[in-house]
């Protein structure tokens, strides 16, 4: 699949999957309005999850061939880990006392080197800002607050499907929301081909070689 492509791809499959969706729950008995709204709440939940997978093969394809390795918050959550896997768990992990949790972390960035587990970083991947857009940096600025934790590089990837964030407001000033993640992040990489590139805000392919990068400072 190509990186370019991936929003137009999803609004195509969006389509028909609201469609089938649609009439698989007037079969069993719903409202055309009710099943349109189900049929939606079903599509955000799905989505989220195709977009997180996308872009793990992306990334594990491009990075075949380096040192680095990639897991997910989702396998982490596992209670059967790898030695490796359970050092890559307590490295991200953000203490609350005497609790720990892990940080919103669809991908994780990491590398064996001497026998020691190193994170490199790790990517929220949102399909929309609507709910919890802040989410990502409230996670970073508690990684930033524990020496084990603060160099983790704090990466957003995102289609932006709405153009919440990829644009400035017709008053020509960038959005709130737009500002704080440009702020706090350490990047945001489109999947898509039109918005407003700066330094922190990049086209996705740029992720690759700024991973290679901050992996080579280490």
């Amino acid at each position: 699949m190509e990186i370019n492509n991936i929003s137009k791809i999803l609004e195509i499959e969006r389509e028909e999957y609201i469609k089938n969706k649609v009439k698989e729950y007037i079969k069993q008995g719903f409202s055309k309005s009710e099943a349109i709204n189900k049929a939606n709440q079903s599509w955000r939940a799905y989505i989220g999850s195709k977009i997180q997978d996308i872009i793990y093969k992306i990334l594990e394809d491009l990075l075949k061939d380096t040192e680095l390795k990639l897991t997910t918050d989702k396998i982490l959550a596992s209670k059967n880990l790898t030695e490796e896997l359970d050092k890559v768990k307590r490295l991200i992990a953000v203490n609350y006392g005497e609790y720990l949790f892990l940080p919103d972390a669809d991908i994780i960035v990491y590398k064996v080197k001497d026998n020691e587990v190193k994170i490199i970083a790790i990517i929220s991947v949102k399909n929309s800002f609507r709910e919890r857009g802040f989410e990502t940096t409230y996670w970073k600025l508690k990684l930033k607050e524990s020496p084990v934790t603060s160099h983790i590089k704090v990466f957003l990837a995102t289609p932006d499907k709405d153009n919440e964030i990829s644009y400035k407001c017709p008053n020509g000033r960038p959005r709130k929301m737009r500002i704080i993640l440009e702020y706090e992040l350490d990047g945001i990489y489109f999947l898509k081909d039109d918005f407003e590139e700066t330094e922190k805000v990049k086209h996705f392919e740029k992720i690759v070689e700024d991973i290679l990068r901050i992996s080579n400072e280490i």
